[in-house]
């Protein structure tokens, strides 16, 4: 059996030695743990960000994992952190306040516990830095094998904080309301929360077009499997790696030529 693995994820941001610390503090705890960072960058205190970039992580890491991630803007309140044990037996720890949102939809949580010991805790613990004195300090004696019915009460999984979101959702004449979800940060594509099956019963889009209505625009987009199906430059619609539709532009940025936001809403329609 290899070394534990912890998946590391915070809004720390990587320009300064902050998020090395957390890893420092890691192996000191647990000598041997492999970490891995999911990114520091997520944009900080965006809770429901942070949440969106964890969505894949259960399905993606091994069954034996740590999910370690911190988006705490209520660092030093009374917000506890939490353990929560998914399907998988996969063990995430986080602060409770929608964090794990999208991870325990796609993995869901079979028992919690809040953390409240101090000898799973980085002592003394800092009010202002609640991400690695608790979070990521717990994270790590998980991993060097504390029990997690020892860090605190147990926890109803259904008491956990979860965020609001609106599904799609599809309308009399065929077009579906979404919303950006996410915006693909390096290359400029916009994500939505549409998938083809809310769009049509048809298997394959190929070469077919999507009419885009957001931000008081309307665009008409030919959907393909991939960029280079377009010329340079040219938009297309496609479906992400995550199953949703997405749009981008082949060699370009989707974003900055039209401005979607995330959150920004959007409508449908397949023409």
């Amino acid at each position: 059996m290899g070394n534990p693995i912890i998946a590391y994820m915070s809004d720390i941001g990587s320009h300064d030695e902050a998020h090395a610390l957390g890893k420092g503090l890691m192996h000191k705890i647990a000598p041997g743990v492999d970490i891995v960072d999911l990114t520091h960058q997520v944009k900080p205190f965006d809770v429901r960000e942070g949440g969106l970039f964890l969505q894949d992580t259960p399905d993606s890491f091994p069954d034996d994992t740590i999910i370690c991630a911190y988006v705490y803007p209520e660092t030093g309140s009374l917000l506890r952190t939490v353990v929560v044990r998914n399907e998988k037996g996969q063990l995430l720890v986080a602060p409770n306040n929608g964090l794990l949102t999208w991870a325990l939809e796609s993995c869901p949580a079979v028992e919690a516990y809040e953390v409240t010991s101090p000898e799973v805790m980085n002592q003394p613990v800092t009010p202002t830095w609640y991400g690695k004195d608790v979070v990521v300090a717990c994270a790590a004696h998980l991993a060097a094998g504390v029990d997690p019915s020892t860090v605190g009460p147990e926890l109803d999984p259904a008491d956990l904080v979860t965020l609001p979101y609106n599904p799609a959702k599809r309308q009399a004449d065929g077009s579906v309301h979404g919303e950006v979800v996410r915006i693909d940060k390096n290359f400029g594509n916009v994500w939505t929360n549409i998938t083809l099956s809310d769009l049509s019963d048809e298997i394959s889009l190929e070469g077919k077009s999507l009419q885009l209505t957001a931000n008081n625009i309307t665009l008409e987009i030919p959907y393909y499997s991939t960029f280079s199906e377009v010329p340079v430059g040219k938009p297309l619609a496609y479906t992400n790696s995550r199953g949703k539709v997405a749009f981008g532009l082949n060699q370009g940025s989707f974003l900055e030529k039209y401005g979607l936001k995330q959150d920004s809403a959007l409508t449908l329609m397949l023409t």
